[in-house]
């Protein structure tokens, strides 16, 4: 190459490199400055999340110290019931004793009665007769041992009123002695009826006081809640924005560790991992996801929000069939497919462990099984990196 040509490359290579930097170090300054705005926007929207995520755990709390209250109040009343029914018990045994006790007044009442009636009509037959009628049986007596017998009887039958006269001073106190229980018994059921009254009466205030301190309770348990979702989702929102500005930047996430649910239930294995693979619809391609089935019960199964995040997609998605995707923030979004339903919908928040599907056989799928992707920074990575 001639000396002057080479020259001349050199100077035109020095601007264009010039140029180049000039441009570059322009498009930096205002990338720099976007970057530094979109990552103070997600610092204050992590920050944001968190006091929001603070809220939601107290609501939590005030919700279970709810239930708490509302189960103590709860054992509290069957306490009350079962007093109440040992009364009731008690009433019955004692009802039973008093209506016993008034039978055996009555009988003894009727006995003194008849007993009363035949020692009248013998004194009265005496008080007709007199000595007379001793006379009369000694008179009428046809031997001395008629007479003898006559005389024993008379004898036997005085004796007998005697017995009689003390068998009913007796039969008369014993008498007196039923009427005081019985009056006694009956004064103590009536107590013990107004005990069970007032103790009724008390136990239906108490419920009412209960239930109205368990409504409020759990009113504000689910005002507390929704506000917390709501705030919580704003945040998260703000938190999404601000990373897709600092992607669109050309920075990156700072990536915070967290604790991630899985997706399924507990009894899954895989039918297929995350990289290379044959695929019986494309071939060799690489496999951008896990493919998760359950060892019993897979077509129909919940599908679960591995963490707080924010639903971006719930409708069909070419092979993919009926999907899930959603944001969790920290840079990382999840996708779901070959799903039979859905629990959700875009634009909704969801919240850990929420159910957001039902694993099915849609699009391009060979049976019943959760494909399930993970993405950082708009790239699929291999989920089990979150684990």
């Amino acid at each position: 190459m001639k000396r002057g040509k080479k020259r001349n490359l050199i100077v035109v290579l020095t601007l264009i490199a010039a140029l180049v930097a000039g441009t570059f170090v322009s498009s930096f300054a205002v990338s720099q400055e976007e970057y530094d705005n979109a990552q103070e926007a997600a610092k204050e929207a992590r920050e944001a999340t968190e006091a929001k995520r603070k809220e939601a755990k107290e609501a939590g709390k005030a919700a279970a110290a709810a239930v708490a209250n509302f189960e103590e109040a709860e054992k509290e009343l069957k306490s009350i019931t079962a007093d109440i029914e040992e009364i009731k018990v008690a009433i019955s045994n004692k009802e039973a004793e008093i209506a016993a006790k008034k039978a055996e007044m009555e009988a003894k009442q009727a006995e003194i009665e008849e007993q009363n009636t035949a020692l009248n009509n013998r004194l009265t037959a005496m008080y007709k007769t007199g000595n007379t009628g001793f006379v009369d049986v000694i008179l009428n007596s046809e031997s001395v041992q008629d007479l003898l017998a006559n005389v024993g009887m008379v004898q036997k039958i005085l004796e007998s009123d005697q017995n009689l006269l003390k068998k009913l001073q007796k039969d008369y106190k014993i008498l007196k002695k039923l009427k005081k229980e019985l009056e006694a018994q009956e004064a103590a059921l009536v107590d013990e009826q107004i005990a069970l009254e007032g103790k009724e009466a008390e136990t239906e205030e108490l419920k009412k006081k209960y239930q109205k301190e368990a409504d409020e309770m759990h009113a504000l348990q689910k005002q507390k809640e929704a506000e917390a979702a709501e705030m919580a989702a704003d945040a998260l929102r703000k938190q999404l924005e601000a990373e897709r500005m600092i992607v669109e930047a050309g920075g990156t996430i700072d990536m915070t560790p967290g604790e991630y649910a899985w997706p399924t239930q507990a009894n899954w294995e895989l039918s297929d991992k995350y990289g290379w693979r044959i695929c019986p619809f494309h071939g060799r391609e690489f496999h951008n996801g896990l493919d998760i089935v359950l060892t019993s019960g897979t077509k129909g199964s919940p599908v679960y929000a591995i963490a707080d995040g924010y639903i971006t997609r719930a409708s069909w998605y070419g092979g993919y069939g009926n999907c899930i995707q959603y944001a969790i923030g920290n840079g990382y979004s999840v996708l779901c497919g070959h799903l039979s339903g859905y629990n959700c919908k875009a634009g909704q928040y969801v919240t850990k462990g929420s159910v957001i599907g039902y694993i099915g056989s849609t699009g391009a799928s060979t049976g019943p099984h959760l494909h399930f992707t993970v993405f950082r920074d708009g790239s699929t990575i291999n989920p089990f990196s979150l684990y």
